[in-house]
This record gives C-alpha cells, sequence and structure tokens, in this order.
C-alpha cells in the first residue's frame, strides 16, 4: 500500500521524511510547479536536527489535477486548513469508504465542513484521522519548491514534540466490526447500547480505553486495511522514537485539541497583529488580560458544548486553560507562531498587476491618448494572484472563528474572540490593498500629462482621473485626489506610504 500526501510544506515534509523509511509516499504537488519537476523522476527532503543533516530520497509525485484516476488508498492532508476542502475536491474521485484521510492542521472545524460539503454521503465516506502536532519545524531553502534540482526543500526540526492521533467514528467502519463480533443480523441503529458497553474505542467514542492496533483493529477486511495500514505505519517504533506518535481515544483526543486551540486563539492573532515573537508576549500584563479573557471565552462555549460547568481543576476550565497558554508562551518565546509568519509573508508577497496595467498596455493606451478603462478593485487581482494571496491567508476562521460559531450554537457570547478574528480579516485586506494602490497610484503618474482635455470618458469606462464635481453621478472614489479634497484617500496614501 501506498501513502500520498498533499501539502507537504514543513510539517507535511517531516512526516514523509520518517515515513519514508517505512512505506512508499507519494506526494501531491500543485500544478504550478510542473515546469520544475517533469524531467525529475523522484524527489528527495533534507531535515537539519541538532547539527545533524539527513536526506530521504526515492519520493514519487503527483501533480493535482482530475487526470489522475489511480485509487488513493491512504492520504495524509498537511495544507493549511482554509485550503483542506478545495485540496480534497481535486482528489474527491480517487477516494472511497475504504479510504484513510488524515487530517494535520491548525484549528477546528474543517472535518465538519468535509462532511457537510464533500462527503454528504456515510456510504461513500473516507475514514477520518484527525491529528494535532507540537513539533517545531520550519524551511531553510527560500526559494520555490523545485529550484535546486530533484529537491523538493531543505527544513529544520527545530522544537521537538508530539504528534496526537484520534479516529472519527465512522459508520463503515463500525459495521465491520461490529460484523467480525457477530452482530451482522442486527441493524447498526439498533446496537448503540451494545457499542456504549463495549470497550473497543472504534465502537464506543465515549471509551476511555487505550486503542491497541492489533486488538481493537483487525486487517483481515477490505474496509479496514487502509486503516490499520496507515495507523500501523504512524505507530511504527521508528514514527515514536523520532516523532513520539500516539493514538489517544476520541474523548481524550478532543480534549487535548481543544486545549490546543485555545493556546493558538490567544497566541496566534496577538503575535500577528504585532507581527511579533512570542517573548513580546511573556509576563506582558496587557496580554495577560487579553489572554484571560479569551481563556474565559473558549470555556464558557466547551462547557456549553458538554452541557455541565467545568470544575476549577478541570482540563478546559478557563484558570487551566490560562496556565496552559502562559506555559507555551515561556517554552516559545524564541519562536514566530504560524498566524504572523502568514501575515509576514502576505506582506512580503509581490502582486502582479493586473492585465490592464501590464506594460504593453499602458504604452498603447499613452500612444492612442485614450482614456484608460479599468476594472474594479477586486479584478485588480486577477486569477494567478488571487490564488497566490489565497494560498497565504491566515486559519483564523478555523481558530478564533471556530470558537465564536460554536459560541453562536450554544448561545455564548465571544466579543474578544471575535473582535481578534476580525482585526485579522482586516489587516489582511489592507496589507493586500497597500500592494494595490501603489501600483495605481504609478499608472496615475504616468499617464496624467498624457490624459487629453478633449477625450472625456464614456459612462461604461472608470476614468481614474475625473474629479467627482466634474462626475457628479460617479460613486467611484478618485484614489489620487490630494489630501484636503479627500481624507479616505488620503489614510490610504499615507498607509502606502508608511508601509
Amino acid at each position: 500500500m501506498r501513502i500520498h500526501c498533499i501539502g507537504p510544506g514543513s510539517i507535511g515534509s517531516l512526516l514523509c521524511f520518517h515515513l519514508q523509511s517505512i512505506t512508499p509516499i507519494t506526494l501531491l504537488l500543485r500544478s504550478r510547479q510542473a515546469q520544475h519537476r517533469r524531467s525529475i523522476p523522484t524527489l528527495s527532503i533534507q531535515l537539519e536536527q541538532q547539527d545533524r543533516t539527513r536526506t530521504a530520497t526515492g519520493f514519487s509525485y503527483e501533480f493535482l489535477n482530475k487526470q489522475q484516476q489511480q485509487p488513493i488508498e491512504s492520504l495524509i492532508v498537511t495544507t493549511k486548513a482554509p485550503h483542506v476542502l478545495e485540496s480534497l475536491q481535486r482528489v474527491r474521485h480517487r477516494l472511497s469508504a475504504n479510504s484513510t484521510v488524515l487530517l494535520l492542521h491548525n484549528g477546528l472545524g474543517v472535518v465538519e465542513e468535509l462532511i457537510e460539503t464533500c462527503f454528504q454521503e456515510p456510504s461513500s465516506r473516507p475514514t477520518f484521522v484527525l491529528a494535532t502536532t507540537s513539533h517545531g519545524v520550519y524551511r531553510i531553502d527560500k526559494g520555490l519548491p523545485g529550484t535546486q534540482a530533484g529537491s523538493h526543500g531543505r527544513f529544520c526540526h527545530a522544537g521537538l514534540g508530539d504528534i496526537r492521533l484520534g479516529v472519527l467514528p465512522n459508520t463503515t467502519i463500525r459495521n465491520c466490526l461490529e460484523r467480525l463480533r457477530g452482530h451482522s443480523n442486527q441493524p447498526s441503529s439498533n446496537d448503540d447500547s451494545q457499542s456504549l458497553q463495549d470497550d473497543n474505542p472504534l465502537l464506543n467514542p465515549h471509551s476511555r480505553t487505550k486503542p491497541v492496533l492489533e486488538e481493537h483493529l483487525p486487517d483481515i477486511e477490505p474496509e479496514t486495511r487502509s486503516l490499520h495500514y496507515t495507523l500501523s505505519s504512524l505507530l511504527n517504533p521508528l514514527m515514536v522514537k523520532e516523532l513520539n506518535t500516539k493514538w489517544l481515544p476520541m474523548g481524550d483526543f478532543q480534549t487535548s485539541a481543544l486545549i490546543k486551540l485555545t493556546v493558538n486563539a490567544a497566541i496566534n492573532p496577538i503575535s500577528a497583529l504585532l507581527e511579533t515573537r512570542n517573548e513580546a508576549l511573556y509576563r506582558e500584563s496587557s496580554f495577560e488580560s487579553l489572554c484571560r479573557q479569551v481563556c474565559q471565552e473558549a470555556s464558557a462555549v466547551f462547557a456549553a458544548q458538554a452541557g455541565q460547568p467545568f470544575r476549577p481543576h478541570h482540563s478546559l476550565s478557563a484558570p487551566n486553560l490560562q496556565r496552559v497558554v502562559n506555559d507555551i508562551v515561556l517554552a516559545t518565546r524564541a519562536n514566530i507562531s504560524s498566524m504572523c509568519s502568514d501575515i509576514r509573508t502576505l506582506a512580503t508577497n509581490r502582486i502582479s498587476p493586473h492585465k490592464t496595467l501590464s506594460k504593453a498596455n499602458l504604452n498603447r493606451i499613452a500612444a492612442s491618448q485614450a482614456p484608460l478603462k479599468i476594472p474594479n478593485y477586486q479584478s485588480l487581482i486577477s486569477g494567478q494572484e488571487e490564488k497566490s494571496v489565497k494560498e497565504t491567508s491566515t486559519e483564523i476562521d478555523y481558530i478564533n472563528g471556530y470558537i465564536c460559531r460554536l459560541g453562536s450554537q450554544f448561545n455564548v457570547d465571544t466579543p474578544l474572540n471575535q473582535s481578534l478574528s476580525d482585526l485579522i480579516k482586516l489587516k489582511s485586506v489592507a496589507i493586500k490593498r497597500a500592494q494595490v494602490l501603489p501600483k495605481l497610484q504609478r499608472v496615475n503618474r504616468r499617464l496624467k500629462i498624457n490624459r487629453p482635455e478633449d477625450n472625456p470618458a464614456t459612462p461604461d469606462q472608470l476614468d481614474l482621473f475625473e474629479k467627482p464635481e466634474n462626475n457628479p453621478g460617479s460613486h467611484q472614489l478618485d484614489l489620487f485626489e490630494k489630501p484636503e479634497n479627500n481624507h479616505l484617500a488620503d489614510n490610504q496614501a499615507s498607509v502606502v506610504d508608511k508601509s
């Protein structure tokens, strides 16, 4: 059996690096990388750890397109949370009820999104394995993947942690296991009482029994073979030694995931808004105040979901969550949070101008002295540039946003989490606009002297140089007016000038 991996970035490459010695691995890559890879038969991954560099070779690879038809039995998805749905839609036709899909990303709510939109039918739904990690990994080579022939990338494993796994209850697996136990003559809908009395964590999601692969998941049936193979690969002694992988009962995994969610909700957006390392938050009274409120809101939401209040020493109580956050800030004070990194990447990404603003088109307009016809702001970022921006979007909707949605579902107010979510989105939009506005200003400076006075724009044309008083019917802001005439334009320009 072969394991495929979508989104082999830092964490995905770390996982694949160690899995390669256990099982064949195929990397699923974006098609825009094709020009670097067409003539390369296999790829390698380099990993640095404690002044030692190792290389894993022989990674096969495919490009994400619908021409590929070969079934995928085991799939690891390590893309950022906002991109999981789109990635899985590209390979949906290659998955079946006998497939296993492991999801490893920050935040929560992705698997619910997949079930609602992509895998609505339980009988054809793959088995989902949810995963969290506390390993610290970053990329060393800053170029595009493939710029060094045959190399997928070079990564540094800077912080040791663990990888925790939880198997989401699945109708196909459950029916198979119950059939093996002699319950095949009973409808599955009537087996709840029997299953709840069972200690098998795959049959009883409330079980606290530690899962044992050979005991709880036989591999003799087609329905269980993929899940068994995936888990046995991840729980191989080498993986346990190198990455500290562990399979938890679903209840324990959910608690662990909610704690990690709260840690990210407190640290990530604040560090991203400040664009600073975690050390700037350590022992700061203002951060501790914000952290306390984030944890209180999160704990109240989790308690409402559980249907009962938490005792003071419960792992999901607000005081305990705040203690965990403070411990993580201390342990990772030299680190940059993933959301802060996303914001920095978004700010440094170069967005090419829309085709209307291309050099050739501007020369043509200048020569013909025709008015400039340009689309609205949203289409200034064309398909390719919009894709580039989307690839660096943050995971805020699956961290603080998830807490807010859960709070709304259970009638619990989450004002600070909502504010942090809104601020991150606003910052992202401001960065994108700050990249587009200077391009329009350069267009204005270049063409304004060539604009003929006797060639007025037709109503269907957007003339960026028309004064509002000369065109009272237009609601389009003149982005380049004098500051005294347009305070909004001045504010926008000042943001651009300072950035």
